[in-house]
């Protein structure tokens, strides 16, 4: 069924017709070259008026069939034709334009001999003028036409010569504009005016046009102008915050666990006399400057921390703090197994001003003056590139400015956890929470251990020992643990008080340290599912050791010995992933669906699971039943950590097209259960136990993790997920393949096929035919062999190279390609053009390959042409290793 064309208005076809010249030629109006500097605010100012004459088509309803009911009225009917009908007259009298304007008509194929125009162009109006013109032309209608002895509209180029006379014609379209409004005045003409400005303000493309259109209109079109500002203002703000606001800012607190149900319950009650610390609930209602929560590695400071940032009770009482201020509670968790902006001091003023200015944007430009200039004052609406973040003297300006009258309009509370995991002297990190604390609107809770740089520099301030108040929620998380084991019951029954005696002698074990109890009753529960008696049990609570690095052997000690060699791999793969982690990258992190799918293998990286588990439901099956095994085989000293799914870059399980209903465990991560534990697996000591030795002596971590990413990649194609996760996996495999080079060249070669054939099936699936062509000219014949090549080359994989060359003794030599595909070894080793392509959008893992120098010198030394001034600097700081090499260096220098 096709729709029928809707009849033409004639009542308004005339007004319709006279409109639609107008605004044909005032969209063709140029300028001579000398007007360059002055025509873009020129232009900016005409189509403004082009604008709001289609807001009033628009306002009233000039093409609709319910148009406004002013149309009706006779003697306005007639005004507003006269007034469209004289002004597409004058536009079209050469003479008038020329005596009133000093606007020069010419027929277009008569211009001006070598004269240069500057055309018209839309800032506000496309749109609207597109709408316009599509609906004239569905109702049939037409050009208003004028008596013969004028021109048509379509012959004539209209170019402005003075800028004086062009600002006369303006103020004569502003008159028209103003008359209509005038003419088809209605009750809600502000709201609805303003309401459509806002609208047409919003389609600017750039900070550029922005600013245009609120120079252009100021003072003149008061609303424009006002929209334009505020728009400008807005994008700035998010601008800065934006630049401010960094990945993983925070990651540490959505890791961690929940308190225990009931633990910690006395931090806000009321505080009996004599007990030995400072009230946490009457700091928070009456306090200032810094609250120090101070305790032992493992006491439960950061899970304490989090406990006290979401009680309901902390809002309830800093509230009763502020009065009649509001109070905004922020966080920072310093991370020492994270990334570089969770450890340092950069990451933490970036997270407590972004807070801050999140909360009061228009403090943005008197805290960080320099970031709002270049936010305020650039050209990209939305743009990529960095903003200078602030300097350390930025921030202390900063802090400093926060502690004036009126610059913040609220108070603020921040959590500042682990103070000792600061990545630099630890004087500067007190300095910087002491320095933020000076304000009378900010106060803070920050958490350490009980270092002695912390203990001087908090002696005078309010604190608590956190593992001095926490036996009583030891007791209870040993209780739950244990009565919730059908075993215990049997206990009670053969002898209740021996029972309850066993549960108080482990808590009494702990001395405060939370850590130190989940894991000792993991060890404990153990003999509850061997049904052990008593004096077993008893033995067994003996037997933990005390300190938590001891405990860490002994819970390994008791894994399984068939068990034994998956758990060592899996650490391995654990601390080298969390050695590796960067800056930038995505290293560092554990997905618990990429080790599933190797798990699932056997951890034999060298063969793939190429039949894959292709349905969400599969996947999430695979990393239960991985959780599980974690749990039994690898000490306790790794835990499943799910996912929040607040950025869809890194969910696996789909879109919210694909997978409405997000799958946090499909998204989790593994982490170690503690800091500490990273930390003593990082001694060399802790590798050589025997429960941690390998029987596969051909295990490489880094080969390990290069098939996980490999796996992640493939899985979020499969699962639907955003380009984005699998183009992080993939760079990722390539770093660790890079790794694996010195490691076992045979492992190499399978994992560039393999990357091979998905990026190809990748690019295909994007619509992008991808291969290796461009590396050779365009009559050469591009082979596996040849791509192979060129990207080990690329990569710098030296090793991987020569091994090939030797697995392939009938194909050409690295310098006989080079004649035959005319092209240049070197380039492809020094430029990296091909990796950075390929790589896309995440360029900074090129930073992370090998360096050039080694692949040049092989290169050199095989025989092929390397320019002398590349060599001098890829090798001038790195060792030369080989006779030939050092040979050829000596020649060089």
């Amino acid at each position: 069924m096709t729709l029928g064309v809707a009849p033409p208005l004639a009542g308004n076809a005339g007004i319709a017709g006279a409109l639609k010249a107008c605004l044909d030629i005032l969209s063709d109006v140029s300028c001579l070259k000398a007007l360059e500097s002055d025509w873009p605010l020129l232009q900016a100012k005409l189509d403004i008026e082009r604008t709001l004459l289609l807001q009033w088509v628009d306002m009233v309803k000039l093409l609709d069939e319910d148009y406004d009911h002013c149309l009706d009225e006779l003697d306005t009917h007639h005004q507003i034709f006269e007034l469209l009908h004289n002004t597409q007259a004058m536009l079209m009298d050469k003479a008038q334009l020329k005596s009133r304007f000093n606007i020069m008509t010419y027929e277009q194929e008569d211009s001006l001999p070598d004269a240069t125009y500057l055309n018209s162009y839309f800032i506000l109006s496309k749109s609207r003028i597109e709408k316009f013109n599509n609906d004239f032309t569905r109702r049939k209608l037409r050009v208003l036409r004028l008596p013969d002895n004028l021109p048509s509209t379509t012959r004539l180029l209209r170019v402005a010569s003075d800028p004086v006379g062009f600002e006369k014609f303006l103020e004569h379209v502003r008159q028209l504009v103003n008359a209509l409004n005038k003419l088809g005045y209605r009750p809600d003409f502000l709201e609805c005016t303003a309401e459509m400005a806002k609208k047409d303000v919003r389609k600017c493309k750039t900070m550029d046009d922005l600013r245009m259109v609120r120079d252009a209109s100021k003072e003149i079109r008061i609303t424009i102008a006002r929209e334009a500002e505020e728009l400008i203002v807005f994008m700035a703000r998010k601008r800065v915050l934006n630049n401010l606001w960094f990945d993983g800012m925070d990651e540490r607190k959505m890791k961690l666990q929940d308190p225990h149900p009931g633990t910690f319950q006395w931090s806000h009650a009321p505080q009996q006399p004599d007990v030995g610390w400072d009230s946490l609930a009457d700091w928070l209602e009456s306090g200032s400057d810094i609250y120090w929560v101070c305790g032992k590695a493992g006491a439960g400071k950061s899970t304490f921390l989090k406990h006290v940032f979401n009680h309901p009770e902390t809002r309830r009482r800093l509230d009763a703090w502020g009065g009649e201020e509001t109070v905004s509670l922020g966080s920072y968790f310093f991370w020492k197994m994270g990334k570089v902006l969770q450890k340092c001091r950069d990451g933490m003023a970036r997270a407590i001003l972004y807070h801050i200015l999140d909360e009061i944007p228009s403090a943005i430009p008197a805290l960080v003056p320099t970031l709002w200039h270049y936010a305020y004052e650039g050209c990209l609406f939305e743009s990529h590139e960095s903003l200078p973040l602030p300097s350390v003297a930025d921030v202390r300006i900063a802090f400093e400015k926060m502690a004036e009258d009126g610059v913040l309009d609220r108070r603020f509370c921040f959590i500042v956890d682990a103070l000792d995991e600061y990545a630099g002297d630890a004087a500067r990190a007190v300095a910087f929470v002491q320095k933020l604390s000076k304000s009378p609107k900010i106060k803070l809770i920050v958490s350490s251990r009980p270092n002695p740089v912390f203990v001087e520099s908090f002696a005078d301030a309010p604190k608590l020992h956190l593992d001095q108040l926490t036996d009583g929620d030891v007791l209870q998380y040993v209780q739950d643990k244990t009565d919730s084991h059908r075993y215990m019951r049997t206990l009670r029954d053969v002898d209740e008080t021996m029972a309850l005696i066993l549960v108080e002698r482990l808590a009494e074990r702990a001395y405060g340290i939370f850590l130190w109890t989940v894991l000792a009753t993991k060890v404990f529960l153990q003999g509850f599912d061997a049904f052990e008696p008593f004096y077993k049990l008893e033995q067994r609570i003996e037997d933990i050791p005390e300190d938590l690095e001891d405990l860490y052997a002994h819970m390994l000690n008791q894994v399984d010995l068939r068990y034994r060699e998956q758990a060592a791999k899996i650490l391995r793969i654990c601390y080298r992933s969390k050695q590796s982690r960067s800056a930038e990258a995505e290293h560092g992190r554990i997905w618990t669906v990429g080790l599933a799918a190797v798990d699932g293998n056997g951890l034999d990286f060298e063969n793939f699971e190429l039949h894959s588990e292709r349905t969400l439901q599969s996947r999430h099956r695979q990393c239960l039943a991985l959780e599980h095994r974690l749990a039994s085989r690898c000490g306790g000293l790794l835990e499943v950590i799910r996912g929040e799914g607040d950025d869809l870059t890194k969910c696996f399980c789909g879109t919210p097209e694909s997978h409405p209903h997000h799958d946090i465990l499909i998204d989790s991560s593994i982490e170690f259960v503690h800091r500490t534990v990273f930390e003593w697996f990082s001694r060399l000591d802790s590798w050589a136990l025997s429960s941690l030795e390998l029987q596969d002596h051909n295990f490489n971590a880094d080969a390990a993790l290069a098939s996980m990413s490999w796996q992640q990649c493939r899985i979020a194609q499969e699962l639907g997920a955003t380009f984005g996760r699998a183009d992080t996996d993939m760079s990722n495999c390539l770093l660790y393949v890079g790794r694996t080079d010195m490691f076992s060249p045979q492992f190499t070669n399978t994992m560039l096929m393999r990357i091979h054939d998905l990026v190809a099936e990748t690019r295909r699936k994007r619509g992008q035919n991808w291969h290796f062509s461009f590396c050779c000219n365009a009559d050469g014949e591009v082979t596996e062999r040849l791509e192979t090549l060129y990207f080990a080359v690329g990569m710098g994989m030296v090793n991987f190279v020569k091994y090939y060359l030797e697995q392939n003794p009938d194909g050409e030599t690295m310098a006989e390609l080079e004649v035959k595909h005319s092209m240049r070894w070197w380039k492809v080793a020094s430029d990296r053009n091909l990796i950075a392509h390929f790589l896309e959008p995440y360029y900074e893992t090129i930073q992370q390959l090998p360096p050039q120098g080694p692949m040049l010198l092989y290169l050199a030394t095989s025989g092929c042409y390397v320019p002398s001034d590349e060599l001098k600097y890829y090798i001038r700081s790195e060792p030369l290793g080989g006779f030939a090499a050092l040979k050829l260096a000596q020649q060089i220098f």
